[in-house]
């Protein structure tokens, strides 16, 4: 039934535990999995720009090379976290065909183009929980998912 399943992770426990719940579907299915990871760049992320000693590690540091190192190594970080949820994955279903995905951008759109692109069956995500108000105000990854999908989404606590 679920051919090819779409797992999106964000280092959170709600994504693990979406993980947990892809892998055990595709193992029942013999289904092929993708891990994706969006970054996301918002005003959260964007580091504090003014210049003191502790700013730049080296004097002829600019703010476009201290850009650069920081893109860089968020870059490294979620590269290292889809390493680990591959590395988890394979230990727990070694019989079924795995890989990962980086892509930048929104987070939501980003996931439903790769849904459609690659032909998916299935997305499992993990959800916040927030819930009311804030789910309102702020948004949600997994509503907008939802609610964009052409195909199943599971939506794992």
């Amino acid at each position: 039934m679920f051919k090819k399943i779409l797992i999106p992770i964000d280092g959170s426990q709600q994504a693990q535990n979406a993980l947990l719940k892809g892998l055990e579907i595709a193992k029942i299915h013999g289904s092929k999995v993708e891990i994706l990871h969006v970054t996301t760049f918002s005003e959260e992320y964007i580091p504090d720009m003014s210049v003191n000693e502790n700013t730049f590690p080296q004097e002829s540091a600019t703010p476009t090379e201290w850009i650069t190192e920081y893109m860089e190594n968020i870059r490294q970080n979620n590269e290292n976290m889809l390493d680990s949820a591959l590395k988890y994955a394979k230990k727990f279903a070694p019989s079924i065909t795995i890989i990962t995905k980086l892509l930048t951008g929104r987070a939501a759109e980003n996931i439903l183009i790769e849904a459609e692109e690659g032909k998916f069956d299935l997305i499992v995500i993990g959800c916040r929980g927030m819930g009311g108000f804030k789910e309102l105000v702020l948004g949600s990854i997994s509503h907008s998912v939802v609610n964009g999908s052409k195909i199943p989404v599971l939506i794992v606590k």
